[in-house]
């Protein structure tokens, strides 16, 4: 990837029920993850998660 290339990167942490954050991944599209990690959910009988359940944050990424 050249540096001057704009890739934005999230970090994903899922918000427990005591407001706790749990890393969950980085992507580049949080809505196509989401949607993968509840296709996932649903395989396996588990309930999914909404998109309020995470605390998504943008990555800082230097490049040398």
């Amino acid at each position: 990837m050249k540096k001057d290339e704009n890739k934005t990167l999230y970090a994903i942490h899922y918000i427990d029920v005591a407001g706790e954050l749990h890393f969950e991944g980085v992507t580049n599209n949080f809505d196509a993850w989401l949607k993968d990690y509840n296709e996932g959910r649903q395989q396996q009988g588990i309930s999914i998660d909404d998109a309020e359940d995470f605390d998504v944050q943008k990555v800082e990424v230097s490049y040398f």
